[in-house]
């Protein structure tokens, strides 16, 4: 069956900042990992992110808060923001870079935004009414493994080393229980009855029960065989800045194992391995590498280094001899 709707893509070249958009709009989310310029991203879709997944604050992951946040103004929304500490004081000190002094005449903008600190996710908000202000609304135990879920999908994520702690994901679009259109226009259902017939097949747990149709009643799997079909997911996997060390390795590899598409960092040239090292990033080798082992289906790479502008083709060779389905 095909794929869920889910749009994705870099915003920018190779060579340039990190940011990755996610449009789902069948369910009206538009979603961007890392914040680096997004000047080139259409204005029309930056009107309508709503959530926000950072790595880590180096300026090339988060200077386009700026040109985010510029065209915001306007128009009523709540646009929620996840990612790692010092990420809520590093937004609370963009936000208070600006005077505020006319709030009272804009519609109501608030940043909703959960980092991890310690163990916990704690939650804040910056609601522009209140002049940015930093409001801590309190924190939970962090789930170890999600940071992010609804009923369409989740965000997963892992805690990786690039000298400092950075934030890992992996978004998973939920596998979706679709019904025939063509067998269930046979039913005598209409309307929200549609609905409740659609739910019943949705819940695993009425496996030994029965729905009455017409005054008939049906076993739930005779139901969903005739009347269902399940629309696979999509995985998708946005890893930069990390060092190729054996913690991290695993930890990737766990994330993002199985991604219909890996994007991932090849800053290096596998000649640079020492430099890498030397700044916590990967090279061609080892990005290939962490793919392969991974098991994606696609490999899409990014963030290169600019002493290379004249060779992206050698780049992307590097990686081809390990990991042919590379763009």
């Amino acid at each position: 069956m095909a794929k869920p709707r889910v749009k994705h893509y870099l915003v920018n070249d190779k060579f340039e900042d990190p940011a990755l958009v996610i449009e789902i709009d069948s369910i009206g989310d538009y979603i961007l990992f890392d914040l680096g310029n997004i000047r080139k991203l259409d204005r029309s879709v930056i009107k309508k992110i709503n959530k926000v997944f950072i790595t880590h604050t180096h300026m090339d992951h988060f200077i386009g808060f700026d040109h985010l946040l510029r065209n915001k103004l306007g128009k009523e929304q709540t646009v929620e923001m996840f990612g790692i500490s010092p990420l809520a004081e590093n937004t609370y000190c963009k936000l208070q870079g600006y005077t505020w002094n006319l709030v009272e005449f804009e519609p109501q903008i608030v940043f909703s935004l959960k980092q991890h600190n310690g163990g916990y996710f704690e939650s804040y908000r910056y609601d522009i009414k209140k002049r940015f202000e930093k409001e801590f609304l309190g924190k939970t135990k962090a789930d170890p493994k999600t940071v992010y879920e609804n009923k369409y999908y989740k965000v997963d994520y892992a805690i990786l080393d690039h000298k400092i702690p950075v934030m890992g994901y992996s978004f998973v679009y939920k596998d979706r229980l679709l019904l025939k259109k063509d067998s269930i226009k046979d039913l005598p259902l209409e309307g929200k009855e549609i609905g409740e017939f659609k739910q019943f097949l949705e819940n695993k747990e009425n496996k030994d029960r029965t729905f009455t149709i017409d005054g008939k009643e049906y076993s739930y799997q005779y139901l969903k065989e005739r009347y269902s079909y399940i629309q696979e997911g999509i995985k998708i996997s946005y890893i930069t800045d990390v060092v190729f060390s054996e913690e991290n390795v695993e930890k990737i590899v766990n994330l993002v194992k199985g991604s219909d598409v890996l994007y991932c960092e090849a800053v290096f040239l596998s000649e640079d391995k020492e430099q890498a090292s030397k700044v916590y990033h990967l090279t061609t080798d080892q990005t290939a590498y962490i793919a392969k082992e991974a098991g994606v289906k696609k490999l899409v790479v990014f963030h290169f280094s600019r002493r290379y502008a004249n060779q992206k083709e050698k780049i992307l060779q590097e990686i081809k001899q390990y990991f042919p389905n590379v763009e």
